[in-house]
C-alpha cells in the first residue's frame, strides 16, 4: 500500500511539475494560431502587484496559455466530449457528415438591432440613383439543419427575412435559402465543413443569383478556372472545437487574368491582384482573398464594361467580389466594422452604377457598425 502511494504520489508530482518547469525552460509562444490570438507571458516581478493579486492572476493566465501541450490537450478534451455524446463545444455543434456548424439561437440574435440596420439601409437606399440590391447569406445552420443534431436550437431565420422583406420590400431582396439547400450544387459543397465562410461553389451560387437580380449574364462556372488554393485549410468553427480526426477543408478560388491582374488598393495599400498569397500558409487561409478584410478596398478590374459597383458587405463578399471583376470596371468594398466615415454627405455613393448589400444574416442583425456608415 506504501508503495502504491509513492509511486502514485510521485507521479502526481510529475504531471504537475514537468509542464511548470518546462514552462520555464522552452521558448514562450507570441501568438495561437489555431486561437487566433496572442498568449499571456510570464509575468517580471512586481511587488506591488504581488501585493494586489494582480501577479498571481498574471501567472496563473500564462501558465494557462504557455502549457507545452496546449492544443494537444484541447483535442483531447473535444474527444473526450464527442464520446460521452455532447451536441456542441464552445458554440459549435458537431453537425452529420463532419459538420461544424454554428450555435446561434433565437437569444443571439439582436431584433432591435436587426430593425435599426434595416431602417437605415431603407432610407439609404431611397436617396441613391443607382440601383441598390441585398442578399442576405443564410446561416449554415438554415440550409444546413438537417445536419444538426436531434432537437439542436437554432434561430428562425422565416423571422430575420420577413422582417427585412417588410422593412425594405420583398422585392429587394435576394433571398438564397432555396438556392444554398443541399441538393441543388453541382460544383461542391455550398458551405465548408470547419468554418462559418461559404466555399466557392457557394459565392458562384450566389453570383448567379445576383446576375439574375441586376440583369447580367452569369457566365458557367468552368470559365473562371476554379483552382484549388489549399488542401489544408482548418476554419473558425474548428479552432473552437479541435479534434484529432477531422479532415481539412479544400479552398478553391477564381483564376482568371483579372484576378491576377487586378489593382486594388486596400486602405491606402496598393498590391496587384485580388489574393495574397502568403495566408495560404498561415491559420487564417480565408484571408487569402484580398488579404482579410478591410475598411475599404478599390479594384481597377481591367475590364472595359465602364460600369462601377460599391458594396457594403462583411467577410462572405471577399470570395464573391471575384465572380463579378468582368462585369464591372471599378468596384468599391466597404466593411462597416473598420470603416470610420459616414457614406451620405459625400461623393462615395454616387456615380456608381449598382449597390450591392451582401451580409450573412446573423452577421448583419448583430452588427454595431453598420449605421455608423449613415451617420454624419
Amino acid at each position: 500500500m506504501k508503495k502504491t502511494y509513492i509511486i502514485y504520489s510521485a507521479l502526481v508530482f510529475i504531471m504537475l511539475a514537468v509542464p511548470g518547469l518546462l514552462m520555464l525552460v522552452l521558448p514562450q509562444r507570441e501568438y495561437s494560431a489555431n486561437e487566433n490570438r496572442y498568449l499571456d507571458k510570464l509575468p517580471e516581478l512586481n511587488a506591488s502587484e504581488i501585493i494586489s493579486g494582480e501577479f498571481q492572476e498574471k501567472v496563473s493566465n500564462a501558465f494557462n496559455d504557455q502549457f507545452f501541450i496546449r492544443d494537444f490537450m484541447a483535442g483531447l478534451s473535444t474527444s473526450f466530449k464527442k464520446s460521452l455524446g455532447f451536441k456542441d463545444i464552445g458554440g459549435v455543434y458537431f453537425a452529420k457528415d463532419r459538420y461544424y456548424i454554428e450555435k446561434i439561437t433565437d437569444s443571439d440574435i439582436s431584433k432591435d438591432q436587426l430593425v435599426q440596420n434595416l431602417m437605415y439601409l431603407s432610407y439609404f437606399a431611397e436617396k441613391q440613383q443607382a440601383d441598390v440590391y441585398t442578399m442576405f447569406v443564410p446561416s449554415p445552420g438554415t440550409v444546413l439543419n438537417n445536419k444538426l443534431p436531434a432537437f439542436a436550437p437554432f434561430y428562425n431565420a422565416d423571422t430575420f427575412y420577413n422582417t427585412a422583406s417588410t422593412i425594405l420590400g420583398a422585392e429587394y431582396i435576394t433571398d438564397l435559402r432555396k438556392v444554398l439547400s443541399p441538393g441543388s450544387n453541382e460544383n461542391g459543397d455550398f458551405y465548408f465543413k470547419t468554418d462559418h465562410h461559404w466555399t466557392l461553389p457557394g459565392a458562384y451560387t450566389a453570383y448567379k443569383e445576383y446576375c439574375k437580380a441586376a440583369g447580367l449574364t452569369a457566365q458557367p462556372y468552368s470559365s473562371f478556372n476554379p483552382e484549388k488554393a489549399s488542401s489544408s485549410f482548418y476554419g473558425t468553427l474548428y479552432s473552437k472545437a479541435p479534434g484529432f480526426i477531422t479532415e481539412p477543408d479544400n479552398i478553391y478560388a477564381v483564376q482568371t487574368d483579372l484576378a491576377a491582374n487586378a489593382e486594388v488598393t486596400c486602405d491606402g495599400k496598393k498590391q496587384t491582384g485580388i489574393y495574397n498569397k502568403e495566408f495560404l500558409d498561415k491559420k487564417d487561409k480565408y484571408a487569402y482573398f484580398f488579404g482579410g478584410n478591410y475598411g475599404r478596398a478599390d479594384i481597377k478590374t481591367g475590364s472595359n464594361t465602364g460600369k462601377k459597383l460599391l458594396v457594403l458587405k462583411d467577410s462572405f463578399a471577399n470570395s464573391f467580389v471575384p465572380f463579378l471583376l468582368n462585369d464591372y470596371s471599378y468596384i468599391t468594398m466597404i466593411d462597416a466594422r473598420y470603416y470610420n466615415s459616414p457614406l451620405h454627405g459625400t461623393s462615395l455613393s454616387e456615380n456608381y452604377d449598382h449597390i450591392l448589400v451582401l451580409y450573412e444574416a446573423s452577421n448583419f442583425a448583430n452588427d454595431k457598425y453598420f449605421q455608423l456608415l449613415f451617420v454624419s
